[in-house]
């Protein structure tokens, strides 16, 4: 799933975990106002900056049901969580030359 979102808050366990806070900016009707997302610390990404606009990509997991690939074999989650996959942070078109 993909929304619009805006960075509050982050933090980082000592085990390398990073937990997002993002507040939802999609005007969906049933929507929630905020998501709170986990990023593993095997997850290769750039660090976001507070504040940061963008568009998340994240991924629902329910324990027991959804897998995940060791290289060998299909193993379920043991937790249920919703996992970071990417952010890209949204362009400002407005200072670009406009040219006639």
């Amino acid at each position: 799933m993909t929304i619009k979102c805006q960075l509050i808050t982050q933090e980082c366990d000592i085990g390398g975990y990073i937990t997002y806070v993002f507040k939802n900016l999609d005007k969906a009707p049933f929507g929630h106002n905020y998501i709170m997302v986990t990023r593993w610390p095997n997850w290769n990404h750039r660090d976001l900056e507070l504040g940061e606009i963008g568009y998340l990509n994240y991924r629902e997991v329910v324990a027991g049901v959804d897998t995940w690939y060791d290289g060998t074999n299909f193993i379920p989650y043991n937790y249920t969580n919703i996992i970071f996959i990417k952010f890209v942070k949204e362009q400002d078109n407005s200072k670009k030359d406009i040219i006639l």
